[in-house]
């Protein structure tokens, strides 16, 4: 376009679109195992454990805040 912008026509072809979705979607995946072995750690009443699992849960929770934040302005900017 003239003004500048960049629009996809093929969203599927937008390589940082796609970088941007694979690192959202490990960031999910690693929550998840997270909180499967937050659980066992309760269970268990590790109490060590829980607290660093809590806290890579929190740190995790916010690389996946920031990855989706970023997608979600590439797609808007970008129409992916």
């Amino acid at each position: 376009m003239g003004d500048g912008t960049h629009v996809q026509k093929d969203p599927a072809s937008c390589l940082r679109q796609q970088e941007l979705v694979a690192e959202t979607q490990r960031h999910l995946i690693r929550l998840a195992e997270l909180a499967k072995q937050e659980a066992e750690a309760i269970a268990t009443r590790d109490e060590t454990l829980i607290l660093a699992l809590d806290q890579d849960i929190e740190n995790t929770l916010g690389l996946k805040e920031r990855s989706l934040g970023a997608l979600h302005e590439h797609r808007n900017q970008h129409n992916c």
